[in-house]
Order: C-alpha cells, then sequence, then structure tokens
C-alpha cells in the first residue's frame, strides 16, 4: 500500500501539545501503537520502541496483542544495552503477566541468552479497581487501571496527579490560625487526586459510556478503528470502536465531558489520511470539534 503522506510509517512520530501535556507516539490499528507522554514519565503500550521511549520509567500495557505489545521486551534490553540504572516498571493487566513472564524467558532462550532466563522485567499486575496505585519513579502521581471490552482482557489507565491541600473547613481561615493549628498537630490537609490523562488501548464503542469516568480527564486518547458508514457492525463484530460510537457517546454525555483534549487513534491502515480527517470532521459533533486531534 502505498501512502504519500507517511501516515503507516511507525518510525514517524506525531507530537502532539496539549495544554502542558505532550502526547507524542504513532498508532495506526496492526501496525503500532506506542504513545508517550514525558512530563509524566509514562508510555502507554510497547508496539515500537523508539529510542525517544528509553528514558520513560513507567509503560502501561493494555493488554496483549502484539501491534501494542511486541516491544516491550525490546524496552526493558535496550534500557540495560545504554546503562540506564534504573529498571522501569511495566504495568499490565494481571491476567496476562505470568504468560508475559513466560515470553520474557522465552525470548531470552531463542536469543541464546540462558543466563537471562531468571531475569524478568519489574511487572505490576493490575484489575479493574478504584484503587490508585503510586508511580513507584513519581510519588507525586497514580493510577488507577479499569477493565474495558475488547477480544482479549484489556485495561483503560487514567493517571492521576496526587498532592495534599487545605481541607475546605479551613478554606478562608486567617493563615496565623492555620498555622497555629499546624503547630499544634492538627492536620488541616486532605489528600487529593485530580486527573490528568486517561488512555484506552481497544475496545467497544459501549466502554466509552460504560467508563463514563474516562470524560473526566483533561486529556483522554481513545482509539477510532472504523470510520466508514456501513461498518458498524464489523466494527462491533472484531471488538473495536467505530466513529460513530464516539459520536454518540458525546452526544449522550454532553456538558458532562469535561475533556479538553480528546485524542482519536488507531485508525484502520485501510484509510487515507484525507478520508480519516474528513470522516471525523463529519462524524464528530459541531459542539466538540475544536477538543478532538489527531494522532496523524
Amino acid at each position: 500500500m502505498v501512502d504519500e503522506a507517511g501516515h503507516l510509517n511507525p518510525l514517524r512520530r506525531v507530537t502532539l501539545d496539549l495544554g502542558g501535556l505532550t502526547v507524542a507516539g504513532f498508532s495506526i490499528a496492526g501496525l503500532a501503537t506506542h504513545v508517550q507522554i514525558p512530563e509524566l514519565d509514562v508510555c502507554f503500550d510497547m508496539g515500537a520502541c523508539p529510542l525517544s521511549s528509553l528514558s520513560l520509567n513507567h509503560v502501561f500495557l493494555t493488554h496483549g496483542h502484539g501491534d501494542h505489545a511486541c516491544c516491550l521486551p525490546r524496552h526493558w534490553q535496550l534500557r540495560r544495552m545504554v546503562g540506564n540504572p534504573h529498571p522501569a516498571t511495566y504495568f499490565l493487566p494481571e491476567a496476562i503477566r505470568a504468560n508475559c513472564e513466560a515470553w520474557i524467558r522465552a525470548e531470552a532462550q531463542f536469543a541464546g541468552a540462558p543466563d537471562e532466563r531468571g531475569r524478568i522485567p519489574r511487572f505490576v499486575g493490575l484489575a479493574a479497581s478504584e484503587e490508585r496505585v503510586g508511580l513507584p519513579h513519581r510519588p507525586d502521581l497514580r493510577v488507577r487501571a479499569f477493565a474495558v471490552q475488547h477480544s482479549v482482557p484489556s485495561l483503560g489507565y487514567t493517571i492521576f496527579s496526587h498532592k495534599r491541600k487545605l481541607a475546605p473547613a479551613y478554606h478562608g481561615r486567617p493563615g496565623a490560625e492555620i498555622a497555629a493549628l499546624h503547630e499544634a498537630g492538627v492536620d488541616v490537609h486532605v489528600e487529593v487526586d485530580e486527573p490528568r490523562v486517561t488512555f484506552i488501548g481497544d475496545c467497544i464503542g459501549a466502554s466509552l459510556l460504560e467508563e463514563a469516568h474516562i470524560w473526566d480527564s483533561p486529556v483522554v486518547i481513545i482509539e477510532a478503528t472504523f470510520l466508514a458508514a456501513g461498518e458498524e457492525e464489523v466494527a462491533a463484530k472484531k471488538m473495536h470502536t467505530h466513529i460513530v460510537d464516539i459520536a454518540r457517546a458525546l452526544e449522550q454525555l454532553g456538558d458532562a465531558v469535561a475533556s479538553r483534549h480528546i485524542v482519536l487513534k488507531h485508525f484502520s491502515m485501510r484509510y487515507s489520511r484525507a478520508q480519516i480527517l474528513a470522516a471525523i470532521s463529519a462524524c464528530i459533533p459541531a459542539a466538540f470539534r475544536e477538543r478532538v486531534h489527531v494522532l496523524l
């Protein structure tokens, strides 16, 4: 397939500047998905392993399909090769953790490195939960994993900033009074988690409403694999999202969508760049069009 714009080349990284967060990567269905946010020290999925990802200490794997996961071992190996002293942490669905560990060992044997058999990356298996887990290299950040519907076990992730703020009961009180309470041992603060970004690998359109909390994040990154009219049934069968599913969710939720930036990715490789942009322009409700960005 010839693509004059080069949008099917995984080596051509796309960069979006979204309100203080840089979203950089590539995502075309079947080829590769990897999305980096350097300000948060995170990378979502590892369908390719550009050198720019080696400095990131937290990798979040949504599911085990090759275009999202195949370069996870490479990330681990290359970091060690370039002498990075800190082991990265790899978050992934608990349902696939044991198989992923076996895969790492098998690849080491295949490469003729039997001494590596006992060494595996630092994996953290997660399941859908309200619990928020701290990031080892970023004490100011937490992650919540949630389940989405796909053909294999799959998680979405929301990254939160973790802060201590003055408790509402003490708002408006003089600074001297707050200081005196603090000196007396009174904890006048509360811990607050604020969503920064939500990322979903692959899922059916219904997950966008079933997990409506995703729209609380200032930046939400979701798939839009199918775009053409008449492909809605195919999208549902393959357990992917169609652009009309996104339009329906936005229309239904309306003002409840707090996301300032909605990033669409993972388009089928059958579409040209022009077809992708035209379909999004035609389908996304006018009220949300300025918030939509395309990782293309």
